[in-house]
């Protein structure tokens, strides 16, 4: 099977993967147990879990995304520093969607005056004081007048309050929450797609900074370039939109922007903005409850044979990598074209959180342009807590690569740049949530390190290098001598010795 073959719905892709994925066949409940495996076993393999504690006809997909190297395999790529390549062609270069007449996610539908969300789907419980089992798994597709002509997709969480209604928690200033804006009286029809092929989840899943990508107008279009081949789509059966044909479930329904519903039964009897308990945000720490606009839901539909509902994994980062490095690299290449070499963000750096920038200074007039860029997406990304420009011999996906840099070549009276206080930031990051009760999310501004030599000081930084590239080793050992004391280096500390760095 090719790739392009597999990616045409989720039960290929999990055929094609193999052995990476793990077949869970004991009792799993979508409360607790599931996110807890998806947690306990992060970058290890996916998990289908069979057998759904109350659903005897569902099945659960984790930790697709929970991978690097997996992700790397799902674009098709050899390492994280082309998957960015990946989505800018995407961007740049899409694919149009195709429609069909008949769907395998259409083969169950359930309308509105049957509806029981809760009865259907198997929302999971995260943690113990989570406000309850929200719906988080879903990549929301608007098509049509409503998007331009083109079409937009992004996840965003949801709360049923109702048999047939539920919050819609869209980012602020992104581009539903400009459709939601820009359509305050109207309700605009929504599809609601789970497990749909993976480059539709990790098309809905990424960002795009709309400063530097203002006008995507075919995000379906990017996936289908992304996976090789258009996205099937087909008319919704109860609302005026499309739905991916080869999803697992849609829910059908409308988004109402002057309509606002309270997130969690807890929130709404406090009447206080950001103070009930939700589930764990991207920052990791526990996320906070507030009113939302409405969704009106009209149908769900679904495969007749075991539909696979997707946990969502807040502290994975992976999925986020490819967008983040697409954006910030765009923006250095219309800076100042060349001078930067690759962009990635750590683990620990999470969604929006921060990013890594290498580069190559090349002659005199390059001295000062990494300031430049350190001004220029602190400025442009809400909320970035921290930047780091590192030169062209630091491994940027070795986090203790760049500590080592931050420590040797940062000088703490001229290096250290702060962000502008007083900016926009985001209500998932506590020291950002200044006063909740007016959905008000402050910013003091980020950290820029400018870890990069002075060109003219260059010689005084020469990097101590053993020529381990010049020695046969297996004078001494075996190959398999060899690669198992290999693997029994941490990453870094093999990545030293591959390299020859002291």
């Amino acid at each position: 099977m090719t790739r392009e073959q597999a990616l045409k719905s989720l039960r290929a892709t999990l055929d094609w993967l193999g052995d990476d994925v793990k077949t869970v066949k004991g009792a799993v409940d979508p409360v607790l147990e599931a996110t807890a495996i998806n947690k306990a076993f992060d970058d290890g393999p996916a998990f289908l879990m069979e057998n759904v504690k109350g659903y005897p006809n569902a099945r659960l997909i984790a930790s697709l995304w929970g991978r690097r190297q997996r992700l790397c395999r799902l674009l098709g790529v050899d390492h994280m520093k082309d998957a960015k390549f990946r989505v800018l062609e995407g961007i740049k270069n899409p694919l149009p969607p195709v429609e069909v007449a008949a769907a395998p996610v259409q083969e169950v539908v359930i309308p509105r005056e049957r509806l029981d969300p809760f009865a259907v789907l198997p929302m999971v419980q995260h943690t113990e004081i989570d406000g309850g089992r929200f719906f988080g798994s879903g990549v929301h597709c608007i098509t049509g007048k409503w998007a331009g002509g083109g079409s937009q997709l992004s996840f965003y969480r949801m709360s049923f309050r109702g048999k047939d209604f539920a919050s819609i928690n869209m980012v602020p200033g992104g581009h539903g929450d400009q459709i939601a804006e820009h359509n305050y009286d109207q309700r605009i029809p929504c599809t609601v797609n789970v497990s749909p092929p993976p480059m539709v989840e990790l098309m809905g899943m990424g960002f795009l900074n709309a400063a530097i990508f203002p006008t995507v107008d075919d995000e379906l279009g990017c996936a289908g370039r992304m996976g090789g081949a258009p996205v099937e789509i087909v008319k919704a059966k109860t609302v005026d939109a499309y739905a991916v044909a080869n999803a697992e479930y849609v829910i059908e329904g409308y988004i109402v922007p002057n309509q606002r519903v309270w997130e969690t039964e807890e929130a709404e009897r406090a009447a206080s903005q950001g103070t009930a308990m939700f589930h764990p945000e991207w920052a990791r720490y526990m996320g906070r409850a507030y009113r939302a606009r409405r969704f009106e839901v009209t149908a769900i539909t679904h495969r007749q044979d075991k539909p696979i509902y997707f946990v969502p994994h807040l502290g994975s980062i992976w999925q986020w990598v490819p967008f983040a490095a697409a954006n910030y690299y765009e923006l250095c290449e219309r800076i100042a074209p060349g001078f930067v070499l690759d962009v990635t963000a750590p683990t620990a750096f999470m969604m929006w959180g921060g990013v890594v920038i290498q580069v190559k200074k090349r002659r005199r007039s390059d001295e000062g342009m990494q300031r430049n860029i350190l001004a220029a997406v602190m400025g442009l990304a809400r909320g970035m807590r921290m930047v780091v420009v590192v030169d062209e011999d630091v491994n940027i996906y070795e986090p203790e690569d760049v500590l080592w840099a931050m420590t040797t070549r940062v000088n703490p009276h001229t290096d250290i740049i702060q962000g502008s206080a007083g900016g926009k930031g985001h209500a998932y990051m506590p020291a950002e949530r200044m006063s909740a009760a007016e959905q008000v999310s402050m910013f003091d501004g980020g950290l820029g390190i400018d870890a990069t030599v002075p060109l003219a000081a260059k010689e005084h930084f020469t990097r101590a290098r053993y020529p381990v590239d010049k020695i046969d080793f297996t004078r001494w050992f075996s190959e398999k001598e060899i690669r198992e004391m290999k693997a029994m280096q941490s990453e870094y500390l093999r990545f030293m010795g591959d390299s020859g760095y002291a």
